[in-house]
């Protein structure tokens, strides 16, 4: 056997072992810190005027035997296209027609 071997079979068992010490002083500390501390009190917490924030759900429901709830929903007009500002080059060409060709990629003044 040579003395290279002996070395690095020597330097794996001490990483083996500086490993195992870590880990194990790493439990002790994770043990200590999560146990309270004998001066520490409760916290009362008054949750009384605290309600449910989801809308109430409507006395009149629907299910799969009389049909979806209807909703009606705003409908928008579409509204003016935003031009670019003078001195603005568009972020990609406007040759494809492409909506990010409205977006300013560069505004020089």
């Amino acid at each position: 056997m040579s003395i290279a071997l002996t070395r690095s079979g020597f330097s794996i068992a001490l990483s083996g072992f500086a490993v195992a010490c870590c880990f194990l002083i790493g439990l002790q500390v994770s043990a200590t810190t999560a146990a309270p501390s004998a001066g520490q009190t409760s916290l009362t917490i008054n949750r009384t005027l605290k309600s449910d924030r989801m809308p109430l759900v409507p006395a009149i429901t629907r299910n799969a035997v009389n049909g979806p709830v209807e909703t009606n929903a705003p409908t928008a007009t579409p509204g003016p296209k935003p031009l670019l500002l003078d001195g603005c080059e568009p972020m990609v060409s406007a040759i494809g027609q492409s909506p990010l060709a409205q977006i300013a990629g560069r505004c020089v003044s």
